[in-house]
């Protein structure tokens, strides 16, 4: 009898979760929603867990439903004399890295108000966990930094190393290799985040307006190190060596090239590459970029006056083993319609996996001379 009441207790919620799965944009079906949502919302605990995974649909109104569903049953319960929660089925849906981040998150909050501290227990752990990588490289450099305090160099140091080792996004390594450095530590941000720095670089080219990103100049037919072109004013341009020196691989145009408005200018680089992979291009440039690998266009973006930020594209590119020929057109429109505001004119280039790690490539291109400094 028992078997048959849970049974059918197990249909009713999964008519409650097919109901809320059939709303549609617009309030379609939303007064049923909220009847199954209501309903949902009154069953033990021990539902939880379907509703987190019923979260995970890409029905963004539905997941919406689940969520409201699941917050008033873990108030209704927490507010219960003796809560009781499947503990040990949530922290299996916590510990899933296959479980989206936002459900991840929520079963984590819900850990902590059954737990104070676990968070604090949890987190330091997670520095290969794609949704908590970040957090667990925060709490690394934190707790190193109180060793610091201490004057404890050799824990911080151990530290430190580990934020760094884990850690994917630009402002984390660069902190945990600012601090390295400072203790003596070597830490290769180019490497570590697959840094384009090396490049030769010609410009500006005359593109009246917002004319640039369509034209085609000579670099795009073909690039030959050794010719000349007319260029913006009259000037005559030339391929001038490049190496960046700033933290992220910032190219600036201005400084390296010359100030310019309604201009292109191109960056080119020879990059070696230790077996046939699939990567990831990540780029960002003021005001646009188009970008060739090996001959063949991986990417372009048409927008004007938007700034440059470090990731802001990317785009999936298959690197050959050995050398990869890399073209990057740069262009840059009118002055903006505030003076004060400066044309920047920049560029940002890097290759790396899904997470973020540089595939490691290395520059074909010769280091630069004195001359060319």
């Amino acid at each position: 009898m028992l078997a048959a009441a849970n049974a059918c207790q197990g249909d009713v919620i999964d008519e409650h979760l097919a109901v809320i799965a059939m709303v549609g944009r617009q309030a379609a079906g939303s007064a049923e929603a909220r009847e199954a949502c209501d309903a949902l919302a009154e069953q033990d605990a021990a539902v939880l867990p379907r509703l987190l995974a019923a979260m995970q649909t890409s029905n963004p109104v539905a997941a919406n439903w689940y969520r409201t569903a699941y917050e008033a049953l873990v108030a209704r319960e927490i507010g219960n004399p003796q809560p009781t929660f499947p503990v040990t089925e949530l922290r299996a849906v916590l510990l899933d890295s296959k479980n989206s981040g936002r459900v991840r998150r929520l079963v984590l909050a819900l850990c902590e108000q059954l737990e104070p501290g676990f968070t604090a227990t949890f987190i330091p752990a997670r520095l290969d966990d794609p949704e908590f990588r970040a957090d667990a490289v925060d709490a690394a450099l934190a707790t190193a930094q109180t060793a610091l305090e201490n004057g404890d160099s050799e824990t911080a140091r151990g530290l430190l190393r580990q934020a760094f080792e884990h850690a994917r996004t630009s402002d984390q390594v660069v902190r945990a290799a600012g601090k390295l450095t400072v203790l003596g530590e070597p830490a290769d941000v180019v490497t570590h985040l697959g840094l384009v720095i090396d490049w030769w670089l010609i410009g500006p080219f005359d593109a009246p307006q917002f004319s640039g990103f369509k034209q085609v100049f000579p670099p795009e037919q073909g690039v030959d190190l050794q010719a000349e072109y007319a260029g913006q004013n009259g000037r005559t341009l030339r391929w001038t060596r490049h190496r960046t020196d700033d933290p992220l691989g910032l190219v600036n145009l201005v400084q390296a090239l010359a100030p310019a408005t309604e201009a292109v200018g191109y960056a080119y680089a020879e990059l070696e590459a230790p077996r046939d992979m699939a990567a990831q291009l990540r780029c960002g440039a003021d005001d646009n970029c188009a970008v060739w690998l090996n001959g063949q266009q991986v990417f372009a973006r048409e927008q004007w006056l938007n700034g440059v930020r470090f990731d802001r594209f990317s785009a999936p590119v298959q690197l050959q083993k050995g050398k990869n020929l890399l073209l990057v057109k740069i262009g840059q429109g009118p002055q903006h319609k505030n003076p004060d505001v400066a044309n920047d004119w920049s560029l940002y280039v890097r290759f790396c996996d899904e997470a973020g790690t540089g595939v490691g490539l290395r520059s074909l291109l010769p280091p630069i001379s004195k001359e060319q400094r």
